[in-house]
């Protein structure tokens, strides 16, 4: 999950940016859904930090969702974007159409639904 983003803010910085607590920062840390570069012991976060700290606070507070529901929301939403670049530049259609099976695949099965149940609930 380490980048090349720079971090630019210490932690009372992005939590008063956030309007949130430090230690709501820290267990977000430990539960695996953000990882601010350091330098020695400071946590700096960095613009993109703050903007997945903002969606994070998002999932919580306004959809009720647990840390669980943030990580799978967050590997959803980041396979989702990483095909929608894909998209973006392939022009084969029989790619196109291959790849957005193959993602959507994946996504149902980490939710536990087969191609076959999804498919009789869009006939319900």
């Amino acid at each position: 999950m380490q980048s090349r983003r720079q971090g630019l803010y210490i932690i009372s910085v992005a939590a008063q940016i956030l309007d949130m607590h430090p230690q709501t920062l820290r267990k977000y840390e430990r539960a695996g859904l953000i990882e601010p570069p350091r330098l020695g012991t400071l946590r700096l976060y960095s613009d993109e930090d703050i903007a997945q700290l903002r969606l994070i606070k998002y999932l919580v507070d306004e959809l009720g969702l647990n840390l669980a529901g943030v990580e799978l929301a967050l590997r959803h939403t980041t396979r989702l974007m990483a095909l929608r670049r894909r998209l973006s530049v392939e022009k084969n259609p029989e790619k196109l159409r291959a790849l957005t099976n193959a993602v959507i695949d994946r996504l149902l099965g980490e939710l536990g639904v087969t191609v076959q149940e999804s498919e009789g609930a869009g006939r319900r």
